[in-house]
């Protein structure tokens, strides 16, 4: 596409914060406003209401041809749409999983699933759920024993899945089942995708060290569910190359993340939450918190790591900018999502560590202490960081990929 001229570009971005003054909730960006529970049904709404409203300004659905729903724009504009959101807060929200659904149908759906269940997804209207982990299979995820049985044209799935995201708003899930005992590994598998409320799905809620009130993740079982055969995804046996597809999707490497500009873990985040900002908020924090008599900022070494977390932040954005080119162009492996997604993890990790050295005795005072700082948002993205290091692929698994698959290394 031509580019926009820059007149034109501005207007955009006029446009667009135009929008998003009249469209976000109230207080929205300031410290009065009143953060959501991630995966309340508050927040759950908020998702759903504001992606529609971002589908019909013709803000999301990047990167999916238009007979499927999506939205075509000049990369110009789409890095305009982009920079705003993000100056807001804001991710580009898809409502639960949705984005990975868009992204393994393009590559392996059919036509009529393509154009059953992408055009919901980018209007916001459905909640997708993931099924992959099991309690004896979420790293080594080809040994999945959740079972998928052919009966006629339906298939009969019995089995158990967990830590799953959204658990209980899903109306609709995917689903990774083994679909032949006896062939071999990464080749006995199947990718299907299921109706919350058929029946023989259940669910019940696994509660976790943020203390929550309502469970974010949960546990998934299947006792005889069927499902059709049309919502086999691909061919049999193929589930695990599909999953991967998935997976690197979820790691900020898919098409649609490319399209919007998100790639690397960049866009990543629960519309109407709160967690630990960017640099600017972490300066701000240590311009005001009192530390052994002086404020954070006076300390050079709480200097110094704000200043690795500005550069680290530069990197990953020209990372993911290239990443999403090589996706477009059709050059890229699948590899480069897993270091995007170790480097974004990681620094989260040692980001929250800072805060809460920071804080000092206060990051032991949790959400719904009226002495905790942030409303103990802080210390919640500090608990939160360990588990972004464990899904979407451990940090060891992910060590392991770029160095048997980039730097050539022997598997250890």
């Amino acid at each position: 596409m031509v580019s926009s001229e820059p007149e034109k570009l501005e207007a955009l971005r006029e446009e667009v914060r135009a929008f998003l003054r009249e469209n976000l909730p109230e207080k929205w960006g300031t410290p009065a406003y009143e953060p959501l529970e991630a995966g309340s049904e508050e927040q759950v709404a908020l998702s759903k209401s504001f992606t529609k409203k971002l589908y019909d300004a013709g803000y999301t659905a990047f990167g999916v041809p238009a007979e499927y729903g999506g939205i075509e724009r000049p990369r110009e504009e789409i890095a305009v749409i982009r920079e705003e959101l993000r100056r807001q807060g804001t991710p580009m929200p898809f409502v639960g999983l949705g984005r990975l659904v868009v992204d393994t149908l393009l590559q392996w759906g059919t036509e009529e699933q393509k154009k059953r269940f992408l055009p919901p997804i980018l209007r916001g209207e459905v909640y997708w759920i993931e099924g992959f982990s099991e309690p004896n299979a979420g790293s080594d995820l080809a040994g999945v024993q959740t079972t998928a049985v052919r009966d006629g044209d339906e298939w009969v799935i019995n089995g158990q899945k967990c830590w799953t995201s959204g658990w209980d708003y899903g109306e609709w899930g995917f689903l990774l089942c083994r679909t032949d005992v006896n062939a071999p590994r990464h080749r006995n598998l199947g990718f299907f995708l299921f109706d919350c409320n058929t029946p023989g799905f259940s669910r019940r809620p696994l509660y976790q060290i943020t203390a929550e009130a309502h469970a974010q993740y949960g546990e998934l079982f299947f006792d005889d569910m069927r499902v059709p055969h049309e919502n086999l995804v691909g061919e049999e046996g193929r589930g695990w190359y599909i999953a991967m597809t998935t997976l690197i999707a979820e790691r900020g490497g898919g098409q649609v993340s490319a399209a919007s500009g998100e790639t690397g873990g960049m866009g990543l985040g629960l519309f109407g939450t709160r967690t630990i900002g960017g640099v600017d908020s972490l300066i701000e924090l240590a311009r005001k918190t009192k530390h052994y008599g002086q404020t954070a900022w006076d300390d050079s070494s709480f200097r110094r790591r704000i200043a690795q977390i500005a550069i680290e932040n530069e990197a990953m954005r020209a990372y993911g900018m290239r990443l999403g080119k090589m996706i477009m162009s059709g050059s890229a492996s699948g590899n480069e999502a897993s270091m995007a997604k170790l480097t974004w993890t990681e620094q989260g990790k040692r980001r929250g560590d800072m805060v809460c050295e920071m804080i000092g005795a206060y990051s032991q005072l949790m959400r719904g202490d009226p002495r905790a700082v942030d409303n103990g948002d802080l210390v919640f993205s500090m608990l939160m960081s360990r588990g972004t290091t464990i899904f979407m692929g451990t940090s060891e698994i992910c060590r392991n990929i770029l160095s048997e698959r980039i730097l050539g290394l022997p598997r250890g």
